[in-house]
């Protein structure tokens, strides 16, 4: 285990000359091990590497002699040769080359998600992760095709000017930060009145227990981020795009301001097919009160999509499927006025415009 600490030195004209002796004899013959601080001062941790057996006892005898020049009991000679290297070359900084960010949408919109990407300077040093800040939400970046790809949630009311703060983190324990500026577009936001059964505008007191265990099941799924990407390209819509509610809209059931609408509504009859908008884990399926029949795809790093209302579910928790893949059904369970698909995306648990997910440009093999 390496060890820190502080210690004095003797500072008399001998112990300077056997210090240039030994700081001469030994500069190249360790290996760093780990690097300390305690106080003022910075301790290096060597594991010196072998040397010729002349130059072992020439090495031996300077640090004999050394040794009877420290103040300090127990500080011991290689520790103090690494004291006094470290002193001597100090920290050496590293130019770093700027990193090259773009986005799409190349305009991004309040409500809707933003695909970065990292492109590595020509000559640089590749870092070993990537993390990022936009609008206070987290923006997880992880390694897709041979480039560093991160998702960012872009919430209602959050627009104007809006810095994107990254830390790239090297092997060697540096890291390096950079921040980009870009202007995220106000948007007008629908009002609709819906008519639906009483029972969904005001639920009775016996349901409840189930609408909290509802969104308690949903919520954990929501606020668990995947190690890393499962997509391998674009997404594609579930249904052919013919939209019939817009995400975000505002909504008044039976006469009263309830929602925001969610999700994006694609038209589509009970039974019609719907498939996964790209690939991803099945982390949860269900019958939910006002969501009806559901499933959520994991993508990845926080990034989930939802397909409900569906009249049926045709996968099981846990299966991994491929995009294009049929997953439902669609239907006309839960709160409903039709049947019809409703789609919905979430990053880092914010809900985001799924219509957002056709606009990205996402590395593929």
């Amino acid at each position: 285990m390496s060890r820190y600490r502080r210690s004095r030195v003797s500072s008399s004209p001998l112990f300077a000359s056997i210090l240039a002796i030994v700081l001469g004899a030994c500069a190249s013959r360790s290996e760093t091990v780990a690097v300390g601080s305690s106080g003022d001062l910075t301790v290096v941790t060597t594991r010196p590497s072998e040397a010729p057996e002349a130059e072992r006892d020439s090495a031996g005898s300077v640090g004999r002699e050394l040794e009877d020049s420290v103040d300090t009991p127990g500080l011991d000679f290689d520790s103090l040769v690494a004291v006094i290297r470290d002193e001597a070359a100090g920290p050496r900084p590293r130019s770093i080359l700027p990193f090259g960010i773009t986005w799409t949408p190349t305009q991004p919109i309040e409500g809707s998600a933003i695909a970065f990407r990292v492109l590595s300077p020509r000559g640089g040093l590749e870092p070993e992760a990537v993390v990022g800040r936009l609008a206070g939400r987290i923006v997880r970046f992880g390694r897709l095709e041979g480039t560093w790809l991160g998702l960012a949630a872009v919430p209602i009311d959050t627009h104007g000017r809006q810095r994107l703060e990254l830390e790239f983190r090297f092997a060697d324990g540096s890291a390096y930060e950079q921040a980009v500026d870009l202007d995220v577009a106000a948007r007008d936001w629908e009002e609709t009145s819906l008519s639906v059964a009483p029972k969904y505008s005001s639920p009775p007191p016996e349901v409840q227990d189930r609408i909290a265990r509802d969104r308690e099941e949903i919520r954990a799924v929501l606020d668990r981020a995947s190690p890393e990407w499962l997509l391998d390209g674009p997404f594609e819509s579930p249904r052919p795009y013919d939209v019939t509610a817009e995400f975000g809209q505002r909504r008044v059931f039976n006469g009263e301001l309830q929602s925001r609408h969610t999700g994006l509504d694609l038209r589509g009859q009970t039974g019609k097919p719907v498939y996964a908008a790209g690939r991803g884990r099945v982390a949860l399926t269900g019958d939910f009160y006002f969501s009806g029949n559901g499933i959520f795809l994991d993508h990845g790093l926080g990034v989930y999509t939802g397909y409900f209302h569906l009249s049926e579910i045709l996968v099981s928790e846990g299966e991994v499927v491929e995009k294009g893949d049929l997953i439902g059904r669609a239907g006309a369970t839960g709160r409903v006025t039709g049947p019809h698909l409703h789609w919905s995306l979430w990053v880092d648990g914010t809900g985001q415009d799924a219509g957002s997910l056709l606009q990205m440009e996402i590395p593929g093999p």
